[in-house]
């Protein structure tokens, strides 16, 4: 059979695999990190028995901290280099990770259903397909009737900058109206769409897949992507890192970030 045309987020991602590390690995990054799990870890399973997966797992940071955290994993990704990346990584820590499959997230067949107690989507992975809402059927059909998923999404109003840039009010309204903006690439074969919400927008979103949102928080409040130098020093990041806990379940603060991260389960 002829080999299938790669879709422009898998030609973007097999490309810059063997170097996507690389971007984050300075202080931002981890305070980034232990901020993200800090929200995570009070949404584990209970039992370590019961089965997670990472979707859109990339070179398997995520995968490797549930594995570390005694969880036997699945990682799901659509570009097969960056698989390869995860393999090699989760290989080289005995990480307990159970398989790595190359899948879209719009189409999970691949999995059974009411399997996962856990569901992770880091990176924006959902926003970054097709479409948006099949994707969060496809994961509810692969969560346990009490499982949870945790993810996050481009927030719209973090593009009003870029557009306003752009100096172009047509382009404006049509993103307004829209959501959807694309990554920017030299090689516009490389350039996928990316589906934006406000937050009242990903609420709606998920209760019209069938999920009841139990949590959101802006990552992040604080413009620390800006400001990086301050976060050298460990103790500085977790000053910081206090700080912004005082403020990203904040509703009016929420606009302010440039992603949302969510968790809800499915309804009855």
């Amino acid at each position: 059979m002829p080999k299938r045309p790669k879709k422009p987020v898998e030609r973007y991602h097999d490309r810059v695999a063997h170097s996507y590390d690389d971007s984050y690995e300075d202080g931002y990054w981890l305070w980034h990190d232990a901020l993200t799990w800090d929200h995570i870890k009070p949404h584990l399973p209970a039992d370590q028995r019961a089965p997670v997966v990472d979707l859109g797992c990339g070179t398997g940071k995520w995968a490797a901290k549930l594995a570390k955290s005694g969880f036997s994993v699945t990682g799901v990704d659509i570009s097969h280099a960056m698989l390869d990346r995860a393999d090699t990584k989760l290989a080289a820590q005995s990480a307990n990770v159970l398989a790595l499959l190359q899948s879209d997230l719009c189409d999970l067949s691949e999995l059974p259903a009411d399997h996962f107690a856990l569901a992770l989507a880091m990176g924006d992975p959902i926003g970054c397909t097709a479409a948006p809402a099949k994707a969060l059927k496809e994961i509810r059909r692969i969560l346990t009737p009490d499982g949870v998923l945790i993810a996050t999404f481009d927030n719209r109003y973090s593009a009003l900058d870029f557009y306003t840039h752009k100096a172009d009010p047509n382009q404006m309204e049509d993103f307004l109206r829209k959501g959807v903006t694309q990554w920017f690439t030299r090689d516009h074969k490389e350039r996928f769409p990316i589906h934006t919400y406000t937050p009242t927008q990903l609420r709606k979103l998920f209760t019209t897949a069938g999920y009841e949102v139990l949590d959101m928080i802006g990552k992040f409040v604080l413009p620390m992507r800006q400001h990086r130098h301050i976060l050298e020093d460990s103790r500085t990041r977790r000053v910081w890192a206090k700080i912004e806990k005082s403020l990203h379940r904040d509703e009016a603060a929420l606009g302010r970030a440039s992603h949302l991260q969510i968790v809800a389960r499915p309804n009855p």
